[in-house]
C-alpha cells in the first residue's frame, strides 16, 4: 500500500485529525492524508484526500519525507490551502456510516508548539514540523523508516540522523 499525506501549516499551526480509536478510547492524531489509488500519483492522493477530510482544496508544494511505515510506503508533503472551508470533509471517514469500532476522525488546528508533547503520528514527521517551522524545510525529502510496529526509527537527511523520543 502507498499513502500520502500533507503536512498544512497556517498561523503556527498544522492541520490534523484527532482520533479517538475504539480500543479503551486511546487518544491520537494523524496528518490528513490516505492511501493512493490506481492511476494517482501520491501527490494526487495527498489533494483528493485532504478534501475528503479536511474540505478544503491545497496545492501541493514540496516533499519533505518519505519512507516505509508497517508494510506501506509513505510521503508527505507541504502544502497550501487554496480555497474551501476547514471541518467539511465528507469523506467516509469524516461523515459515513462508520461502525463504532472504527471511533472518531476531527479535524484540527494544532500549534505547532504543542506537537512534542501529543501523540501525533508518526512522531518523526511531526518533528520535522517543530524544525520545519523554526529552521526550515530541509533541502529534499528526509528518510523515514518505520517498517517494524511499534519502532521510533530514524528519521534521515542526508548522513545526519536524529531520533526523536516519544
Amino acid at each position: 500500500m502507498v499513502r500520502a499525506a500533507a503536512l498544512i501549516i497556517q498561523e503556527n499551526k498544522v492541520a490534523l485529525i484527532k482520533r479517538r480509536g475504539s480500543q479503551r478510547g486511546a487518544l491520537y492524531y494523524v496528518f490528513p492524508g490516505g492511501g493512493v489509488e490506481e492511476g494517482e500519483s501520491p501527490a494526487e492522493a495527498a489533494v483528493r484526500e485532504v478534501y475528503e477530510e479536511l474540505g478544503v482544496r491545497i496545492v501541493v508544494q514540496q516533499l519533505v519525507a518519505r519512507g516505509a511505515d508497517q508494510g506501506s510506503t509513505q510521503f508527505y508533503f507541504t502544502a497550501a490551502i487554496l480555497g474551501g472551508t476547514f471541518g467539511t470533509g465528507r469523506g467516509l471517514e469524516m461523515v459515513g456510516p462508520l461502525l463504532p469500532e472504527a471511533g472518531t476522525y476531527t479535524p484540527v488546528w494544532m500549534p505547532i508548539a504543542d506537537l512534542p508533547r501529543l501523540p501525533v503520528y508518526p512522531p518523526e514527521v511531526a518533528a520535522l514540523v517543530v524544525r520545519g517551522a523554526t529552521d526550515g524545510w530541509p533541502g529534499g525529502p528526509a528518510d523515514m523508516d518505520r517498517r517494524h510496529a511499534g519502532h521510533q526509527g530514524p528519521l534521515t537527511q542526508g548522513t545526519h540522523t536524529e531520533r526523536t523520543s516519544s
